[in-house]
């Protein structure tokens, strides 16, 4: 039996999880209105079944998974910028994913995850991520899964943590 380091181990995972985590972005645009005024936020962060579009999902029971299944996350965001470019509008959003154990290290950090770069005739409202993980290569325990929007037509940012549970 060889022994891994805490390195070597928590490189393992990034590695795996770095191949496991399959992201697609899903979205859906609305006509927004002219005045916006909350600011950029998640409106939602679910463990789902399934995702059928912008706020048609079925809902997972809970957040406890067994060890190797697939789990999916839907997260929809609000109050994001749509930069006026001529008779158009450009949406600029990138996602990371932090993993963090039950005493809030952080594990796993992979930046720019999902990067979403549109162009739309009219303002968008609606907006939503699908983000798929894989967890074969993570032990039983619980982890904090940390996900962070920047909205790179302000700057602004906006974060959702998800506790979940792997036994």
């Amino acid at each position: 039996m060889r022994l891994t380091s805490r390195h070597e181990r928590g490189s393992r995972i990034v590695c795996a999880l770095c191949l496991a985590v399959f992201l697609s972005v899903l979205f859906t645009g609305v006509y927004a209105p002219a005045s916006h005024a909350s600011g950029f936020a998640f409106l939602k962060g679910l463990f789902v079944k399934e995702v059928k579009g912008y706020g048609i999902y079925t809902e997972e029971s809970g957040s406890r998974f067994e060890k190797g299944s697939k789990v999916t996350v839907y997260l929809e965001a609000d109050g994001f910028h749509n930069k006026k470019n001529g008779q158009e509008y450009e949406i600029n959003l990138s996602l990371d994913l932090l993993l963090k154990d039950d005493k809030g290290n952080v594990g796993i950090e992979q930046k720019n995850v999902v990067i979403s770069s549109l162009t739309v005739k009219s303002p968008w409202r609606d907006f939503y991520f699908t983000v798929n993980i894989d967890l074969a290569e993570l032990p039983p325990g619980k982890y904090t899964l940390g996900f962070v929007a920047t909205d790179h037509g302000t700057g602004d940012k906006a974060s959702r943590d998800m506790d979940i549970e792997i036994y």
